[in-house]
C-alpha cells in the first residue's frame, strides 16, 4: 500500500467494528494516522480523500470487510467530517463496443498546441465542440468553472464545470460536469454531491449530471447520471471524437443517419 491508503486503512480499522454500515470520522485524524505511522504529515489533506476517492482503489483490508456485491466508499458528511459507507458495487467506467461518433473538431489551434491531456484540457475539448449541446440535445452554455461551494449534510463539494442550459420546450437545466483522465475512476460520490449542490442551489432548474473522460486514441466518453434506489446509474452513455471534417466518410453518415432515424422511430413508438 502507498503512504495516502496506510493512512486511510488505519483510520477504518481504528472505528470500525463488524457489522457497521457507516464508519465516521474526522478530518484531523489525517493527522493522527500520519503520526502514528510515521509518515510526515500530507500537506494537501484533501488528496488523501481524493486519491482514494477517484485514483486508486480502496485498501484491500478494507474492501475485505465488505458484503459480497457492496463496497464501502467515502461520502463527506459536513464541515471536516467524513465516513466510510457501504454502497451496491458500482463501476462507471466507458464501454468499449459503443460505436464512435464523429464530430468536426472546432477547437482553436492555439488550445489544441496549449492542451495538456488533462482534466482541463478535457473540459476544453467538451466546450469549444459543444459536447454537452450535443450529447443531451440542449442549448448549454457554460456558467462557471472550478465552483467550490458547500451542501448541507456533505461539507465542501468542487464541480469542475457548471452548464446552464435550455430545450426547444423552454425548460432551463443546471448541469454538472465531473472531468476524468484516462487512469482516474469516475466515483459513484461525486455525482451524489453534485446533484445535491443543485438541488439545493438552484432548486428551480432541472439537474442533469454528466462525467466526461478521455479513452484511447483521442475518444470522449460522456455519462449522464442520475440517482435511483440509492445508488448513482448510467441514464446514457455516448463516445465522440474530434476530427477534421474531410475524416467524417460517407459511411459513417450513413450510420449516423440509421441511428437517427432509429431513434425517432423508438420516440414515436
Amino acid at each position: 500500500m502507498n503512504r495516502y491508503e496506510q493512512i486511510i486503512d488505519w483510520i477504518f480499522h481504528k472505528h470500525y467494528s463488524e457489522g457497521m454500515m457507516s464508519v465516521p470520522f474526522q478530518r484531523n485524524e489525517l493527522e493522527d494516522a500520519s503520526r502514528a505511522l510515521g509518515f510526515e504529515t500530507p500537506k494537501n489533506l484533501g488528496d488523501v480523500i481524493y486519491s482514494i476517492r477517484f485514483r486508486c482503489l480502496m485498501p484491500e483490508s478494507v474492501s475485505r470487510c465488505a458484503p459480497e456485491g457492496r463496497e464501502w466508499v467515502i461520502r463527506g458528511a459536513g464541515k471536516a467530517r467524513y465516513a466510510f459507507e457501504l454502497v451496491k458495487k458500482v463501476r462507471i467506467v466507458p464501454n468499449e463496443t459503443m460505436i464512435v461518433t464523429k464530430v468536426p473538431d472546432s477547437t482553436p489551434e492555439i488550445i489544441s498546441a496549449a492542451a495538456q491531456g488533462d482534466e482541463q484540457a478535457l473540459l476544453a475539448l467538451v466546450r469549444y465542440n459543444k459536447l454537452v449541446d450535443i450529447f443531451l440535445g440542449v442549448a448549454a452554455y457554460s456558467l462557471q468553472n472550478h465552483l467550490r461551494t458547500t451542501a448541507e449534510g456533505i461539507g465542501q463539494v468542487e464541480i469542475d464545470e457548471v452548464y446552464v442550459a435550455v430545450d426547444r420546450h423552454g425548460q432551463q437545466y443546471i448541469i454538472p460536469v465531473q472531468a476524468k483522465g484516462h487512469t482516474d475512476e469516475i466515483g459513484v460520490t461525486q455525482p451524489e454531491q453534485d446533484l445535491a449542490v443543485c438541488k439545493e442551489k438552484w432548486p428551480d432548474m432541472v439537474a442533469r449530471a454528466l462525467a466526461v473522460q478521455f479513452m484511447e486514441d483521442g475518444v470522449i466518453a460522456l455519462f449522464e447520471l442520475a440517482r435511483q434506489d440509492g445508488c448513482i446509474r448510467v441514464v446514457r452513455e455516448a463516445h465522440y471524437k474530434l476530427v477534421p471534417h474531410g475524416d467524417i466518410t460517407q459511411e459513417d453518415r450513413d450510420l449516423y443517419k440509421n441511428a437517427a432515424r432509429n431513434s425517432t422511430e423508438i420516440f414515436e413508438l
